[in-house]
C-alpha cells in the first residue's frame, strides 16, 4: 500500500509540527516534510514556475516536489521572534525576506496545487478575521456577548455604559510579535481619548463566570476542554484545574456550521460556559495551539490530529 506524503509548512520552533511530525511517522509510517517559511535561504531553496513546477526547501535539506505531495497541512507562516538570518540585522531587508518567503510560499498553495490542504490559505486568512467570526457565528445563532468594534470615544463610552462599566476589550488582529492580553476596560482607559481613538479594538460585555472551553475539531473530530478559572484572559498562567468535558450534540453541531461557513475544516474555538449553563461564543482560531491541552488534561489530542491528517491525505485515493 502506498504511503501519503504530507508536507507541514509553518515557521521555525513550532512544537505543534514537530510532534505531528513524529506521530504520522510512528502510528502510520509517513515521512512528512517540515517546511519552514523563516528558513527558506537554506539550500535547495524554493523554485517555482508558471508551468507548475513547485519546490520547497525541507528542514532537513531535502527538496520538498509539491506535485508529489498528498496533503499539505498549511500550519502558520510569519514570525516576529525568527533567529533566522541574524547577520541581517536591518529590520526593512528583515521583513523584505521573510514576507517575501511567506507569501511565495502561500502563492504556490493557491497557484495550482492539487492534493488536500487543511486549511487553504485564503480560508485561513479570512477565518483570522475577527469581525468576520462574529457575524457568522451571529448568523448561525450562536449567543455572542454584546459588541462594538470602535475608535470613536463617545461611542466607546456609551457602550461601556450599556455595560453597566462591565466591558472588556481585546485587539481586533494585534501582532505576531507579540501576544496582548484581553482585560477590563478601565475608568483611565475611558478618560484617555488618545487610546481610545488611536486604533479600532473589540469592546465587549463582560460575560460572567469562571469556565472557560477551549473546543478542538480536527474535521468530525471534537474535543471540549474545560477550564475552571477565574483570570479572564487565561493564556499567561495555565496553573488552573482542566479537565475534558462531554460537549453536547447540538453545540458540536453548530462549531462544524460555523467551520463549513468559513470553509475551513479544523478550528480551535474559545466558548464561555455561564453559570446557567448558556454556551457564549468568544472566537475561533484557525490554527490555534492545542498541544498544551492535551498535556493539562490526557486528551489524546496529537492521536486525533495525527489519524485526522493521514485520512485528509488519503481520502482522494
Amino acid at each position: 500500500m502506498r504511503v501519503p506524503r504530507i508536507a507541514i509548512i509553518t515557521h521555525e520552533r513550532d512544537l505543534h509540527a514537530f510532534a505531528v511530525q513524529h506521530r504520522l511517522r510512528e502510528r502510520f509510517g509517513v515521512g512528512a516534510h517540515i517546511v519552514e517559511t523563516d528558513h527558506f535561504y537554506r539550500s535547495p531553496g524554493l523554485s517555482w514556475t508558471p508551468e507548475g513546477v513547485g519546490v520547497l526547501p525541507g528542514r532537513d535539506g531535502e527538496a520538498v516536489e509539491m506535485a508529489e505531495m498528498d496533503l499539505i497541512w498549511f500550519r502558520r507562516v510569519g514570525n516576529g521572534r525568527t533567529t533566522a538570518l541574524p547577520e541581517v540585522t536591518d529590520p526593512d531587508y528583515r521583513d523584505v525576506i521573510f514576507s517575501d518567503s511567506a507569501t511565495a510560499a502561500i502563492g504556490m498553495v493557491m497557484a495550482g496545487y492539487r492534493g488536500n490542504v487543511v486549511d487553504h490559505p485564503q480560508a485561513v486568512h479570512l477565518a483570522q478575521s475577527k469581525v468576520l467570526q462574529l457575524r457568522i457565528a451571529h448568523d448561525v445563532g450562536w449567543r455572542l456577548p454584546q459588541t462594538l468594534i470602535s475608535q470613536s470615544p463617545e461611542r466607546i463610552r456609551a457602550f461601556c455604559e450599556a455595560m453597566g462599566g462591565a466591558a472588556i476589550v481585546k485587539v481586533v488582529g494585534g501582532s505576531s510579535a507579540r501576544t496582548a492580553a484581553t482585560t477590563v476596560v478601565s475608568k483611565e482607559l475611558l478618560a484617555d481619548e488618545a487610546s481610545l481613538s488611536l486604533a479600532p479594538a473589540i469592546y465587549q460585555e463582560l460575560i460572567p463566570g469562571s469556565r472557560h472551553l477551549r473546543v478542538q475539531v480536527f474535521g468530525d473530530r471534537v474535543h471540549a476542554a474545560l477550564f475552571e478559572v477565574d483570570e479572564l484572559d487565561w493564556r499567561f498562567d495555565l496553573n488552573f484545574p482542566a479537565r475534558e468535558y462531554p460537549l453536547p450534540d447540538e453545540v458540536a453541531k453548530n462549531l462544524h456550521e460555523v467551520l463549513r461557513r468559513l470553509d475551513l475544516k479544523m478550528g480551535i474555538f474559545d466558548l464561555k460556559l455561564t453559570d446557567a449553563g448558556e454556551y457564549v461564543w468568544l472566537e475561533i482560531n484557525p490554527q490555534g495551539q492545542w498541544l498544551f491541552v492535551e498535556g493539562m488534561t490526557g486528551m489524546p489530542l496529537l492521536e486525533s490530529f495525527s489519524t485526522f491528517l493521514y485520512g485528509e491525505a488519503t481520502a482522494r485515493w
